[in-house]
């Protein structure tokens, strides 16, 4: 494998078999490349920013975890940011249409947010209103206004719900104190 490093000696990239990238396509102008046998350094590959180059020998040198952190913090919070908001788009399952034991899947997309919000106003506006003709599992269903209300309820719970796990979980990890204490963090 070629390991290609900067005049510093960190590694910049690397090719050949065992790298990341069998192929690099940019090579920096004025880097240094070293050859090194795949056999000697299995994990290199997958740990390039753990080496550098010095006095022309491959030499482990860690990043402090003061140093990984924050970025892997970073990327650890938009990760659960991902996930937090694919849940809340997913929608959710409510009974409220009466059978305890039957539950349906209620569309909580961006657009079926807006229509819960525009129903919403329309309830508050028209007291006239005594049914909601409203999309369940698929099936255009009639709710009763109060059950309309309740599933109303339980739409701003399940993305409330959401929106608390993910502060939760991003206040602990801006509290981790080494990159294993993140890695231990999942949605």
């Amino acid at each position: 494998m070629f390991l290609f490093y900067n005049n510093n000696g960190k590694i910049r990239g690397a090719c050949g078999a065992g790298s990341p990238n069998d192929e690099l396509t940019y090579i920096p102008e004025g880097t240094t490349s070293l050859y090194c046998d795949d056999n000697e350094y299995p994990d290199i590959g997958n740990n390039l920013s753990d080496y550098t180059i010095q006095n022309n020998i491959l030499v482990y040198t860690p990043i402090p975890d003061i140093i990984k952190l924050p970025p892997l913090q970073e990327a650890k919070i938009e990760e659960i940011n991902i996930a937090c908001n694919k849940e809340i788009l997913d929608g959710f399952d409510s009974n409220i249409l009466g059978d305890e034991s039957n539950f349906h899947h209620y569309k909580f997309d961006m657009e079926y947010q807006a229509n819960f919000s525009e129903m919403a106003n329309m309830l508050s506006l028209d007291d006239t209103i005594t049914e909601i003709n409203w999309p369940v599992d698929g099936f255009m269903v009639i709710h009763t206004k109060q059950q309309f209300i309740s599933l109303l309820k339980e739409a701003r719970d399940h993305k409330s719900g959401k929106l608390e796990r993910y502060f939760d979980l991003k206040e602990q990890i801006m509290n981790c104190q080494s990159t294993d204490e993140v890695g231990l963090i999942n949605w």
